[in-house]
């Protein structure tokens, strides 16, 4: 009895220690050293990334630097994130992606996306849109369906590649509507719109933003259905999927994230600083500019829209074979 005794007391005191040492740490953050915000992607995507950082660096006062960790997808830069010591020191950009579908469509994945990480805050949506081109016979959903059963195979849909939102979002339509679409795979979203613009491709499914707003306002494309759950603002007369008659929604999000393990009090004080910066009138529009929405959360919320976006494809991707190229 006095051995167990002995070794709970050891137990219990070495409880204490982390405990202090964990708080001790979260009060000494961010004195130590600069804070590295890993954006997984190539320089020229991490615009809404460095605003975010000079926003935290201002905050914390500590300085902030952004780190671009290009590869697999966003899978190399996440992953690197995953295996950092969780001080508070190492964040990573959060995206459906790395941070939640690759782990159905990225199989031998070196990190659990669900898993590993403390999710602190989200801070941006932007809007899906499904768009054809100026020419093609459908004017909205229900005539794109007929049309597509009615010529099996024939219509085209481009895309940013197999395991990418606009590929998922294709193959979930298909399904949901009972309709054989040609799906082909793009390096991007420019020459998905050249191709449109010229013909040989009749849709496309992909983010709504620059490279497709100035020829929908042209009129040499046309918006058929917004993916998400309320018309975009800039689209105000293009109704949902959910408002045609297809039940579903799909919002592309973008967040932060830091190692499983990362103090609490870490955590809080992050997601406080970015969500004070996301409320105020200079993020507003400086995300529009970038077709976004600034959309700050509490981490809770976050670790749940990542969780809901994992179930919400799962039954896709399985079904479907999709695997991320």
């Amino acid at each position: 009895m006095r051995k167990i005794l002995t070794i709970g007391i050891a137990l219990l005191a070495f409880a204490g220690v982390s405990a202090t040492g964990s708080a001790s740490l979260a009060a000494e953050w961010p004195k130590d050293k600069p804070i590295t915000l890993v954006h997984a992607f190539a320089a020229g995507s991490d615009y809404l990334a460095r605003l975010v950082a000079a926003a935290l660096e201002k905050g914390v006062g500590q300085t902030v630097i952004v780190e671009n960790k290009p590869g697999a997808g966003g899978a190399i830069g996440t992953g690197y994130v995953a295996r950092q010591k969780p001080d508070g020191y190492t964040l990573v950009t959060a995206y459906p992606g790395p941070a939640a579908n690759f782990a159905n469509t990225m199989p031998g994945l070196p990190y659990k996306p669900l898993e590993d990480f403390e999710h602190i805050i989200q801070f941006s949506v932007g809007d899906m849109v499904l768009v054809a081109r100026k020419d093609f016979p459908a004017n909205n959903l229900g005539e794109l369906i007929a049309y597509a059963k009615e010529n099996p195979s024939q219509v085209s849909a481009g895309n940013n590649g197999i395991g990418s939102y606009g590929h998922m979002i294709e193959t979930a339509i298909m399904d949901m509507a009972s309709i054989d679409i040609k799906l082909v795979s793009y390096k991007g979203s420019p020459p998905i719109v050249t191709d449109m613009l010229s013909g040989s491709v009749d849709l496309s499914v992909d983010y709504l933003g620059d490279a497709y707003i100035k020829h929908i306002e042209a009129g040499t494309l046309k918006p058929i259905a917004v993916i998400s759950a309320k018309r975009a603002k800039i689209l105000p007369d293009i109704p949902t999927l959910k408002e045609q008659g297809l039940d579903l929604v799909a919002v592309p999000w973008g967040g932060i994230m830091a190692p499983k393990g990362t103090p609490p009090e870490i955590v809080k004080k992050i997601n406080e600083v970015v969500a004070a910066y996301l409320k105020t009138d200079e993020a507003v529009q400086k995300f529009a500019m970038a077709g976004q929405i600034a959309a700050p959360t509490t981490p809770e919320e976050f670790h749940k829209i990542v969780v809901d976006e994992e179930a919400l494809w799962r039954g896709i991707i399985t079904k479907y074979r999709i695997r991320s190229e």
